[in-house]
């Protein structure tokens, strides 16, 4: 269970790295400037912030899953939120070139801008907590004890390979991050229908 746990963090984490954000265009983006020691410093901040986020959600997890009523109407909440998420990525217009950066950084300033970014991007906390409360719910993962290291450590590094893979790919990122259907509409209903079925699985059962 400690392997597919890994493996499950490892693939959620790097497909949802994917769509567009402030973090991947600006490894993107130093990349293509021919930054690419400052965006491995970069990636590995943004990484490190990510296991920290992640920690934060999976307590706050566990700690619902230790009072259940409260777990029983957050489930709730977080399907909707699913579907939420799910139908604003479909309907998102958002691509690589809406999102500002600042590309000036050098070397090691890098590690400093990727924290600075990463504190700066929360969003991820109730993201992870509705996916994490769903892969735990279907047996997919196992967060008790050293399943928790393992959980982290699977997601930070699923972020810092897919940071890598843009910084590796350059400009080529640029063809995935501006194609809505691949950033978007596929992310979006892959959400939406995890947040109907969920949703349904609360309500029939």
């Amino acid at each position: 269970m400690i392997i597919q746990t890994l493996i499950v963090a490892f693939i959620v984490s790097y497909i949802g790295s994917i769509p567009p954000g402030t973090i991947n265009v600006s490894v993107m983006q130093l990349a293509i400037l021919g930054k690419k020691r400052a965006a491995v410093f970069f990636a590995l901040a943004a990484s490190a912030v990510e296991f920290i986020y992640s920690g934060i959600t999976v307590q706050f997890h566990i700690f619902l899953n230790n009072n259940e009523t409260i777990a029983d109407y957050f489930r709730i909440i977080t399907s909707i939120a699913l579907i939420g998420l799910g139908l604003w990525n479909i309907f998102s217009k958002a691509t690589s070139s809406s999102v500002k950066v600042d590309t000036r950084i050098t070397g090691r300033h890098g590690f400093l801008r990727g924290l600075i970014l990463g504190f700066l991007n929360p969003m991820t906390i109730p993201f992870w907590l509705a996916i994490t409360t769903y892969l735990e719910n279907d047996g997919l993962i196992n967060v008790d004890g050293f399943g928790f290291w393992v959980y982290l450590i699977g997601l930070a590094s699923g972020t810092f390979c897919l940071l890598l893979t843009v910084n590796a790919s350059g400009k080529r990122f640029t063809k995935i991050a501006d194609n809505p259907f691949l950033v978007h509409k596929v992310p979006g209903f892959l959400l939406l229908g995890l947040g109907v079925y969920f949703l349904g699985k609360l309500v029939l059962f």
